[in-house]
Order: C-alpha cells, then sequence, then structure tokens
C-alpha cells in the first residue's frame, strides 16, 4: 500500500471519527446539567479534530496538486529529451530544425500547452518565479546577443534541480549546440545574461 493511499484513508477514518463523535454527544443534550457540561468538553474536543482533519485535507489536497504538477513536468522533460542533437535554425518550429522558443513552445504543444511563438512573448505568460523555488517545467529567460542585454531573447526549460546547492540543469536550443542539456548557474554567460522565471504549467502548486 503507497504512503498516498495510507494517507487518504487516515484522513478518511479521522473524517468519520468526528462526524460520528459530533453527533453522538449532540444526541445527550437536555438529559442533565453533567451530560450537557460533558456534551461541551466533548464537542470542543471533536471541534479540534474537525480543524485537524480540514488541515489534513488541505495538506491532501495540495499534495495531490504537486504531484499532477510534477508528472506534467516529468513528461515535458522526457519528450523534450527526445530531440536532443536536434539542429539550431533561427525562425524554426521543429521538429527537424529548432529555434529556442520554437522548441519550448513545440514541446509545450505535445503536453496540451498552447505558448506564443517568441521567447518576449512567452516571458509574459505564467507566473514569476524566484530562483530559490524553481521546479521542473519552469522557464528560464536570458537575453541574447540579437535581443541586446537585459532584453529577453532566449529561452530554456528546468529538467533538474539539486536541492542540495540549488543549482539545476536546463534544456533549450542552443545556437552553438542544437537541443542540448546546459548546467545553471554556469559562473559564465547564462549566469550574466539571466533575466528571469516564469511557471507556465496549468497545474501549478499553490503556495
Amino acid at each position: 500500500m503507497t504512503k498516498k493511499i495510507k494517507y487518504i484513508i487516515s484522513v478518511i477514518i479521522a473524517i468519520f471519527v468526528v462526524t460520528f463523535g459530533v453527533n453522538a454527544t449532540r444526541s445527550l443534550s437536555g438529559s442533565n446539567n453533567s451530560a450537557n457540561e460533558s456534551e461541551t468538553v466533548s464537542y470542543g474536543y471533536f471541534q479540534s479534530l474537525t480543524e485537524a482533519a480540514d488541515s489534513a485535507l488541505r495538506s491532501l489536497a495540495q499534495k495531490i496538486q504537486l504531484d499532477k504538477f510534477t508528472q506534467q513536468a516529468e513528461r515535458l522533460a522526457d519528450n523534450a529529451a527526445k530531440y536532443l542533437g536536434t539542429r539550431y535554425r533561427y525562425g524554426s518550429t521543429g521538429p527537424k530544425t529548432f529555434d529556442c522558443s520554437g522548441f519550448i513552445r513545440y514541446v509545450f504543444r505535445q503536453e496540451g500547452i498552447n505558448l506564443p511563438r517568441t521567447s518576449r512573448m512567452q516571458y509574459r505568460e505564467g507566473e514569476k518565479v524566484s530562483r530559490d523555488q524553481l521546479r521542473p517545467g519552469d522557464l528560464l529567460f536570458f537575453s541574447s546577443p540579437r535581443s541586446g542585454k537585459g532584453r529577453v531573447g532566449h529561452v530554456a526549460m528546468v529538467v533538474d534541480v539539486n536541492e542540495k546547492d540549488n543549482s539545476l540543469t536546463f534544456i533549450h536550443a542552443s545556437s552553438s549546440k542544437g537541443v542540448s542539456y546546459q548546467k545553471f548557474p554556469d559562473g559564465g554567460y547564462y549566469s550574466r545574461n539571466y533575466i528571469g522565471a516564469k511557471r507556465v504549467l496549468p497545474d501549478a502548486p499553490t503556495a
């Protein structure tokens, strides 16, 4: 039995106990003063259990949402990896050749997610993500020689995050290497030209 299934069962049992217990104590009301006092104590106890159950349900919902997001990000990474080595060509949208935004758009469309054509327009999508909160599936944006310093001209997708040092690996269509992996930060070109990150997956977990 998986941890998720065990967790769901425990939450269901907790809700059953709370519901049964509250109904049972309420049925005692009006019998006598001591019974009423007992009901007050019991109801307060079960009310705290109800709050705990609600919290557990919220936690479960967040976990399910995160799992769905993670699975979708993994599919994106797997599909993107199929095109490793594909040549770069400016203005190309694949699948035989790609430019950076054409590659990202192509991969996301395979997952049923439509993104704008250019990296600059893609940067307008989704929610901003801080450097220390990046997850696989997030998009990274950089300036390029063509766009000029400080202006979006290149896009890549995070495929792996090293939690020990917060470094990551992204996949992109590089003008020099074609579709390839790149470590980040690299202490060089990509670190100097990094602009920001966006989370565009529709099943992104909430804070």
